[in-house]
């Protein structure tokens, strides 16, 4: 059942890497190294529902090791009275 787009994200890290794994967000620049029972949030969208193209992210390549997430999609319907939208688009 499509849900629609994406509003934000929740990775938590089950497990530590030896080598590699990071996520990458390549628009501005940033990684995230694993680390077992840590987690990162990021909203997909502004409060307007313009995609923020700047959360586009990859996985590197584990190396050594293995990596284990855990991955919390927060999708737009049914959150229209939780997170209205904003007239300004950089909200």
């Amino acid at each position: 059942c499509f849900q629609g787009n994406r509003i934000a994200t929740w990775l938590t890290y089950m497990s530590d890497v030896e080598f590699g794994g990071a996520t990458i967000f390549l628009a501005v620049d940033g990684h995230i190294v694993p680390k077992k029972r840590s987690a990162v949030f990021w909203y997909n969208m502004f409060a307007s529902g313009e995609v923020d193209y700047r959360t586009a992210h990859a996985a590197c390549p584990v190396l050594i090791g293995n990596k284990w997430v855990a991955t919390k999609w927060i999708r737009e319907h049914g959150q229209e009275f939780r997170r209205p939208c904003s007239l300004d688009s950089m909200l």
